[in-house]
């Protein structure tokens, strides 16, 4: 081989090495990250970001749009010609009609990443005639732990983050699920009593749960309740279910379930986000008429409003004296209305606790829009029943003598406090056997 076809052989190798780890790298990226790929030789006379240069930008859960940026942002020896926009529309660049285009771009889903980092390459080499990638930089920003882009082959050693991992049993699947989550969040998803993650669209909301038995994560939502005539339902769903070919549609008792299943062994986030925008396109066709066709009435049905009488009477004692007062409450008057009884102060805990998760969900809804909550309410009665919580577990810490004891204290289950938190209740109910 002679030494020109050997060089030239070389080059293409690293470009295509290059394009590679690009599109892993597009495909990984969350909501909000941004990557800048740069000439780092380019001659910009101090004028930052004027150099050719490739960006990218991921955004909508699955989406990413790769940027070149329009002429009056590079450097005047970069700019776009005629004869290059004509380049880039058939690279499938968008532009304007106008003669000078603004920041040509190409929006994709995720999935496509090879293909964006592919036109990407064919931009540097045929577009500015970069002759190796090893003239390039990058910049990556976004999240605070967003990884960085090597141009340059990684060294060994670095890891490198794997688009699929097999989890090592449930709890691993579910913390690869609720980082999944977060872009749609914006934050790590909060969990139901359940330990399900609630997800609202504009009509109703989805439950992202991964099932004990067996490494699937499931999404359900109710579209339709109180349907009436199941027969008429489970044709209406035949055809349905040809049309929606990847979620599926049940009838569970009276009500209608949309349900889409992603397999966790291995876990992909992407699978996952491509369900939850499965599951959302169905919710943006569903509407009354949707409901009516089943002869029920749209979304899940309102849980009944939960009666007073149904609460212990002192419980809804401490709950009052929580309202009426500013201060910590005295031991005496939480013991008072627990009947000095360590059994009834377990018990009003779990309830307290309960009711206080319960109440800040019915906060976020309204927050979100639900029309049926009333936001300050729901954030006053959180609040009443959060002191409730934190009167009675000072009561256990401060005067077990006057308790009676528990019969086994080691079967109390308080899921709605931190894991330590339970621990330290838990030894000291022991300790005091």
């Amino acid at each position: 081989m002679s030494d020109s076809l050997e060089f030239d052989f070389d080059v293409d190798a690293a470009w295509m090495q290059f394009q590679r780890r690009l599109g892993d790298y597009v495909n990984a990226m969350r909501d909000g990250d941004a990557l800048v790929v740069e000439s780092r030789y380019d001659s910009t006379d101090g004028v930052p970001d004027t150099a050719a240069c490739v960006q990218f930008y991921a955004w909508d859960l699955d989406m990413v749009r790769c940027e070149i940026p329009a002429n009056e942002h590079l450097h005047s020896s970069r700019a776009i010609n005629a004869e290059q926009r004509e380049a880039l529309g058939a690279l499938g660049f968008h532009m304007s009609v106008d003669t000078e285009p603004t920041a040509p771009h190409v929006d994709r889903n995720r999935s496509w990443s090879d293909d964006l980092a592919k036109k990407t390459v064919a931009v540097f080499r045929d577009i500015w005639g970069l002759p190796h990638p090893s003239f390039l930089s990058s910049r990556a920003t976004g999240r605070y732990d967003v990884p960085s882009f090597d141009v340059d082959t990684p060294e060994p050693g670095i890891t490198v983050v794997p688009l699929c991992v097999q989890p090592k049993g449930k709890e691993h699947l579910q913390q690869l699920v609720d980082r999944a989550l977060e872009p749609w969040f914006g934050f790590p998803p909060d969990h139901d009593l359940d330990g399900d993650i609630p997800l609202r669209f504009a009509g109703g909301t989805a439950y992202v749960s991964v099932k004990p038995t067996e490494p699937v994560v499931e999404i359900n939502s109710t579209l339709v309740h109180a349907v009436s005539g199941r027969t008429r339902a489970a044709e209406l769903l035949v055809d349905l279910n040809l049309q929606l070919p990847d979620v599926m549609l049940h009838l569970v008792q009276d009500c209608i379930v949309a349900q889409v299943r992603v397999s966790g062994s291995p876990f992909v986030a992407d699978h996952l986000l491509w369900a939850v925008r499965m599951l959302s396109h169905v919710w943006e066709q569903v509407d009354e008429k949707f409901a009516e066709d089943f002869g029920g009435a749209l979304g899940e049905p309102t849980p009944p409003a939960v009666d007073a009488v149904d609460f212990p009477d002192g419980l809804l004692e401490l709950v009052d004296l929580v309202a009426e007062s500013d201060e910590p409450l005295d031991p005496d008057a939480v013991l008072a209305c627990c009947s000095s009884d360590r059994d009834v102060v377990v018990s009003y805990l779990r309830i307290s606790a309960e009711q206080e998760a319960s109440w800040r969900g019915m906060a976020i809804a309204a927050d979100l829009g639900d029309e049926h909550c009333d936001v300050d309410e729901a954030d006053r009665e959180a609040g009443n029943w959060a002191g409730a919580v934190a009167a009675l577990r000072e009561v256990l810490r401060s005067t077990p003598e006057q308790v009676t004891p528990v019969v086994d204290p080691s079967a109390i289950q308080l899921q709605l406090f931190e894991t330590d938190e339970v621990a330290e209740i838990s030894d000291e109910l022991s300790d005091e056997q």
